[in-house]
């Protein structure tokens, strides 16, 4: 992987990121449903649809500085958040639509802002049905948390 300012060049194949704007926000919410959905429902009993736009419209105005939207030959096929503090990264999501997933991609992202930011503490957290957690701790994040919910990871 090579890493060119926001493009990122994987097997010859260019990726490239860009900020993300108010035009973005019916996609990044269809991509969290598709991502997050299945959690919810197993979490909370449902995925009712008003609150979900509600926590949307608060997370988006909280991350929205620091998003980007993943394109491919021009589609979008994702988005990445993310909040750097002094001595940590705190990677927020990183969500590829399923016509895109199982190529690497947001592995490959991941690796990237793991060498990106080496000497800071990198925090994320996912769902516990999630099988995401086996990939995290092949990249050397350990459990250091949880809640009802979610694992708390970091790597050092």
């Amino acid at each position: 992987i090579v890493y060119i300012g926001r493009r990122m060049y994987m097997n010859n194949q260019l990726y490239e990121f860009r900020k993300v704007s108010e035009k973005d926000y019916d996609f990044i919410y269809r991509v969290k449903k598709e991502a997050y959905q299945t959690y919810v429902e197993i979490n909370f009993g449902s995925w009712d649809e008003e609150k979900q736009k509600e926590y949307f419209k608060s997370f988006i105005n909280a991350c929205k500085e620091d998003a980007y939207i993943i394109t491919y030959e021009g589609h979008d096929i994702g988005f990445y958040n993310g909040c750097i503090s002094e001595n940590k990264y705190e990677v927020g999501n990183i969500c590829i639509v399923p016509a895109y997933q199982n190529r690497g991609i947001g592995t490959s992202i991941l690796k990237d802002l793991i060498s990106q930011n080496q000497e800071k503490e990198i925090t994320l957290q996912y769902f516990k049905q999630n099988p995401v957690g086996r990939l995290y701790e092949r990249l050397g994040f350990e459990i250091t948390g949880e809640t009802e919910y979610h694992y708390q990871m970091t790597r050092r």
